[in-house]
């Protein structure tokens, strides 16, 4: 690889950058403006562990699985560090079993919290396929939407 075909890669690399950047300030800006309209303080959506406990209180869910849902994140973050730490092979193979099911629990509760999120703002099932592959754009809309109000009852 000679000196233009970095450059070209830095290019391109900085403009998915810079791309993601805005994709995550529109999603801050989004959860922000829901939150708000649940009643939650906006600054929560800053905090990412706080984030997704309110995010699935938001959804409904109850405080335990809001715990467990912002708990796998920590215990994530722990397994790896122990398993950079150690050369033990047992350690690592409970430390993927874990990480494999903290994953699937996580990708559970958000595809629940996204129809369960569209409900409380009085859309349906569309809207909640909308909420899964288009998150930071659905927030914007349900955060600055007049029509669309909270119902946390839902």
């Amino acid at each position: 690889m000679n000196d233009s075909d970095l450059a070209a890669v830095y290019g391109v690399l900085s403009i998915v950058w810079l791309f993601a950047i805005a994709i995550g300030v529109f999603q801050i800006i989004g959860v922000w403006k829901m939150y708000k309209k649940a009643g939650i303080p906006g600054w929560h959506s800053l905090i990412p562990v706080l984030n997704i406990y309110d995010w699935l209180r938001m959804a409904g869910f109850n405080a335990v699985w809001s715990l467990i849902g912002s708990v796998g994140t920590i215990l994530g973050i722990i397994f790896i560090a122990v398993e950079s730490a150690s050369n033990n092979e047992n350690a690592m193979a409970v430390s993927a079993v874990l990480m494999f099911i903290l994953g699937i629990i996580a990708v559970v509760l958000q595809i629940m919290s996204c129809f369960k999120i569209a409900k409380r703002f009085g859309q349906g099932i569309g809207i909640g396929f909308l909420f899964l592959l288009f998150a930071p754009i659905m927030c914007m809309v349900a955060g600055f939407s007049k029509d669309w109000t909270y119902h946390p009852k839902l």
